[in-house]
């Protein structure tokens, strides 16, 4: 008995394994089977959807902002989306029936799952989207990365930025490399700065640089950074498919992708005698959209990166987003100023935007957040106001300021963003603060506090009316009872032939106002001052107001602001 049974068990295992193998090797063919339908299915799809694409003229007109690969990239502020032809509708919906099945046949295939998720985004399901990224299978960092895309889409952003980062801890190494890389978002010259950014080359740039682009540092979490993950997980959705073109997925596809976002429609070139089908197709991606990394060469150390740093709407620029909040985002003026507290930095924002009608809505949200750098938790304040200030004191490093003005009713956002900061004062030294423009109220004003409530939100002044100026002198000693300052108000150089004119003394810079006195030191070595001038007497346009101090044996001080009279 004991000799029979042990060639019976091994009968018995043989059987059993030959029926798991028999039972995997089918299981394997049907998932290939599934595969090679639902790929069928899409690329029907797809030639449907080139055969009923709406027309339109422009891609045959429009001259190139990038050359990438095969492809011409411009800007296009003006274009609608046209309604979707109803055949493209009907269409889409019977792949994503077919895509369902699939998935529930598949679960484990990722490329099922990514082209799933993909056509519920199109056609504007976004619940079934997340239902579907929930139902993935496949290795763990791509149903992440799916998910992170709808979460991203659907705006709840928070949510997406924590996915990404599941989906970057988990993907392999190569992987990561290729979805940490910067360089295909930077300009010319910081990548001849900085060559290789991300993938353990210089991450600390590459966190830097995510900072510095974020569109919003008052609201949570970095929208352009899962922007770009978002980008990247597309990417991989549509490689290997023909998407909107009938075309092969290249690198040049997948460079459009990642610097320009993917395709949210197409239309074509109607037909014609040459082209029966009709012509050139183009893929449009979201509109408005916006340059947010700034040109600058260096974005390490903060004091290097000023007001201009930033240009929105910058010709052939190395990557653009549509902010997910707004659909217009605008540059803000205000003015800022900055004042000595001991050890600690007083800085002052005025704003205004009450003109604008947009701002006029209920929900405007006006803010303002201070950052020494992007491991640091910044100092943020808001108001819901169209025109008002914000004072904040912060130690004497340097910080980044972001003043931010966005009213989701009217899907608008205004911003000023530069650095802050004022040099330590050395023993013995001398410094002015900024000048601050208010309009004067009934009273004298001679402390900071009197000025702020009529702070003026920008650098003009009104030609019909009085401007007052305060300012504060720091460091002052008894040797410096009769401080030597003086205060002017000079006409901007204006055009070439002015400046050619200036250089060989045929025309000369007139100063309308000119003011000199000397100043007493008060307070513990810090004077205060203000005055009002009347502009009714002085021609519109812009003016440099400087304030010049000279201590005795060292040399003058300075401080300037460009201000326009209008």
């Amino acid at each position: 008995m004991a000799l029979l049974s042990r060639p019976v068990l091994g009968v018995l295992i043989l059987l059993v394994t030959f029926a798991a193998t028999t039972e995997a090797q089918q299981n394997r063919r049907d998932s290939v089977e599934t595969r090679r339908r639902v790929t069928r299915a899409q690329a029907a799809f797809e030639q449907v959807r080139r055969m009923h694409l709406p027309s339109s003229l422009q891609g045959s007109a429009v001259g190139c902002e990038m050359q990438v690969g095969r492809f011409c990239q411009w800007n296009d502020t003006e274009h609608t989306e046209p309604p979707e032809p109803k055949p493209i509708t009907r269409a889409r919906s019977k792949l994503i029936e077919a895509l369902g099945i699939a998935a529930a046949r598949s679960p484990r295939d990722g490329w099922i799952t990514g082209q799933r998720v993909r056509y519920l985004l199109e056609a504007d399901d976004s619940a079934a989207a997340l239902r579907a990224s929930a139902e993935c299978q496949s290795e763990p960092w791509w149903c992440e990365s799916l998910r992170g895309l709808v979460l991203h889409e659907t705006g709840a952003g928070v949510s997406a930025d924590s996915t990404f980062a599941l989906a970057l801890a988990h993907m392999p190494q190569a992987e990561r490399c290729d979805w940490t890389n910067l360089s295909l978002l930077l300009d010319a010259a910081q990548r001849k700065r900085y060559k290789a950014v991300g993938c353990g080359e210089r991450e600390d740039i590459a966190a830097r640089a995510w900072w510095l682009a974020d569109p919003f540092h008052t609201v949570p979490g970095n929208d352009r950074q899962a922007e770009h993950y978002a980008r990247l997980t597309m990417a991989r959705i549509l490689k290997d498919t023909r998407a909107g073109w009938d075309t092969q997925w290249s690198d040049d596809l997948r460079e459009l992708v990642v610097r320009y976002g993917w395709a949210r429609y197409w239309t074509k070139v109607p037909a014609s005698g040459i082209t029966p089908n009709g012509g050139v197709i183009s893929g449009h991606e979201a509109m408005p959209n916006y340059h947010f990394f700034p040109a600058v060469n260096r974005f390490d150390p903060i004091t290097a990166i000023g007001s201009g740093a930033w240009n929105f709407k910058q010709w052939r620029s190395p990557e653009r987003y549509a902010p997910r909040l707004v659909q217009e985002f605008t540059e803000l003026h205000p003015q800022i100023a900055l004042f000595r507290r001991g050890d600690s930095t007083q800085v002052v924002i005025a704003y205004d935007v009450s003109a604008d009608s947009a701002f006029q809505a209920a929900d405007v949200r006006s803010a303002v957040a201070l950052a020494h750098d992007e491991k640091s938790k910044p100092v943020i304040l808001e108001t819901p106001a169209s025109r008002g200030s914000f004072v904040a004191v912060v130690d004497g490093t340097a910080h980044l300021l972001s003043l931010e003005i966005l009213s989701p009713e009217k899907k608008k956002a205004a911003r000023a963003r530069q650095s802050v900061h004022l040099p330590a004062l050395g023993a013995g030294g001398v410094s002015v603060s900024d000048v601050l423009l208010f309009d004067p109220p009934s009273g004298d004003v001679s402390e900071l506090a009197q000025a702020l409530p009529t702070a003026r939100g920008s650098l003009t002044a009104d030609a019909r009316a009085k401007l007052g100026l305060y300012w504060e002198i720091y460091g002052l000693a008894k040797a410096d009872s009769a401080l030597p300052v003086s205060l002017t108000l000079t006409r901007t150089t204006e055009g070439s032939l002015r400046k050619i004119a200036e250089s060989i003394g045929i025309g000369r810079r007139v100063s309308p106002i000119s003011i000199a006195w000397r100043e007493s030191p008060s307070r513990g070595g810090v004077a205060t001052r203000s005055v009002v001038l009347d502009l009714s007497l002085i021609q519109r346009g812009k003016y440099v107001l400087k304030l010049d101090a000279t201590p005795v044996g060292q040399d003058a001080v300075t401080t300037s602001r460009i201000i326009e009279i209008r």
